[in-house]
């Protein structure tokens, strides 16, 4: 079928299809701004390497899209935000080294968790982040006091790979790599042996972390890039949805109109031509009165021109389906991107198949997406901080792992194994241990396999239970499986 006319909107609106192309937003016509990169005038100046992409920029897309910003925040949190321990590395490790470093940690301003997952957000949102160092008395010789979070997108990495700078609107600020043995001016970035530089303009130090991208030395790439054009697909949806809209209502008719006809001259006042005004002032009409006869006439630019006229009804579900369906696809590779599971987010996915899905997926994003993070922030922290400025050997810092238990499944298998008599009470104590507060009890009752809750495997004559304990340990299993 030919282009149409023109569309008629629920409001009655009589819209031209050269009107409606004024509404759909082009690839690369989200916006005409120019982000200017505040760095630009450095880079050859103070010999600044420029990142893969502008970070101002990549910050900015986290207030475009739902999607994308709660990737990135839920995999901050996973990462770095559930907090911490502190692991032995040998049997009878030293108390006074675990003392030492929980000290550190846990004295950290606003927190070690809030450092590190905003430095995550960082990561996850432009491809690299940093954290401040800050030792007392500004001295490399002695230990850190403190860490803080630097925002990213302020920094730029010297070509040398051990100077970055820091700039905020007129201020500038430079800092060293840590554990670098030189000392750096932090108002000219200047480079001197260590302790020559006066302490009240000694840089501090910067621990450096990155999403690798092999097109990069000094910079990382976050997971959003291969995903921009479906984000800004979706901005250009919500955008067309909201202006188009907005002005005209929603499409109802197609109007096409076949032959030799002459629309008449546009009217300067409404933009529209008479044939256009005929069309409208019809369709208002009907609003009112639902029966009235359309009488439309429709000039020939021939005398015995055929021109004819046909309306075709658009169907509001086919376009709000397709509307929906774009949006999912949107939605479906800015989460592929990222690589987190829609669960995860709080999105119920409907038609999937039977089964525990929801488990396994988090499951394979913690061991693929965000175990590996974990691992880079940890290697980062033993060695510079835990084995490195603190000379600690017994002891290694850790991220909390995300929780995947599903404890109404394993509630269901563990009882089906004790009314099997595969798994003894003390068994399932042990199992259940740090999430119930139980201790397994020293009796044989205890250590006996049960089908049905008959003993099967204890000494004859044995009265069950013999202790209060025991009864007391049954009755509260007995409860917790039956939950």
């Amino acid at each position: 079928m030919s282009k149409p006319f023109c569309i008629v909107t629920d409001k009655g609106h009589a819209v031209r299809t050269d009107v409606l192309d004024r509404y759909v937003l082009k690839e690369g016509e989200i916006s005409r701004q120019l982000r200017d990169d505040q760095f630009s005038e450095f880079y050859g100046q103070l010999g600044l390497v420029p990142p893969l992409y502008n970070p101002t920029t990549l910050v900015q897309l986290l207030e475009m899209n739902t999607y994308h910003y709660r990737c990135v925040t839920t995999k901050a949190r996973d990462v770095a935000g559930l907090g911490w321990e502190l692991r032995p590395l040998k049997e009878n490790p030293s108390e006074k080294e675990r003392a030492l470093l929980d000290e550190f940690f846990s004295t950290i301003t606003p927190s070690l968790s809030i450092v590190l997952t905003n430095m995550q957000k960082d990561v996850e949102a432009i491809g690299y982040g940093a954290i401040e160092v800050i030792r007392e008395e500004y001295d490399p010789a002695n230990q850190p006091v403190n860490l803080a979070h630097i925002p990213a997108h302020t920094l730029r990495i010297h070509r040398d790979g051990n100077r970055f700078l820091q700039q905020r609107g007129a201020r500038k600020r430079w800092f060293k790599l840590f554990g670098w043995d030189k000392d750096v001016d932090m108002e000219t970035g200047e480079v001197a042996g260590l302790g020559e530089i006066p302490a009240e303009r000694r840089a501090t130090e910067i621990l450096w972390f990155v999403n690798y991208s092999p097109r990069s030395n000094y910079y990382g790439m976050p997971d959003i890039i291969p995903a921009i054009g479906a984000v800004h697909g979706d901005i250009s949806r919500r955008d067309y949805n909201i202006s188009f809209f907005d002005n005209y209502g929603i499409p109802s008719y197609a109007v096409f109109i076949t032959g030799n006809y002459d629309p008449g001259e546009e009217n300067p006042d409404t933009g529209k031509t008479p044939l256009e005004e005929s069309i409208e002032s019809h369709f208002k009409e009907i609003k009112n009165k639902p029966h009235s006869t359309l009488i439309l006439s429709v000039p020939s630019t021939l005398g015995d021109g055929d021109v004819k006229v046909e309306f075709v009804k658009l169907s509001n579900d086919v376009k709000e389906a397709s509307f929906r369906l774009y949006r999912q696809d949107n939605m479906d590779e800015v989460l592929a991107a990222h690589g987190v599971p829609a669960y995860r987010l709080g999105i119920t996915e409907t038609g999937a198949l039977a089964g525990n899905i929801a488990q396994e997926a988090t499951e394979i994003y913690k061991r693929s997406v965000i175990e590996p993070r974990q691992e880079i922030i940890e290697a980062v922290l033993n060695r510079a901080l835990v084995w490195g400025a603190f000379g600690v050997q017994d002891w290694e810092f850790r991220l909390a792992a995300i929780d995947t238990v599903d404890e109404e499944h394993d509630m269901k298998v563990i009882s089906m194994l004790f009314d099997m008599g595969a798994m003894t009470p003390n068994q399932i104590i042990r199992y259940f241990a740090s999430r119930f507060g139980l201790e397994p009890v020293d009796h044989p009752a205890m250590n006996a396999h049960y089908i049905k809750g008959t003993p099967v495997d204890l000494e004859d004559g044995l009265v069950l239970p013999q202790t209060q304990a025991v009864e007391e340990t049954l009755q509260r299993l007995k409860g917790i499986l039956s939950e």
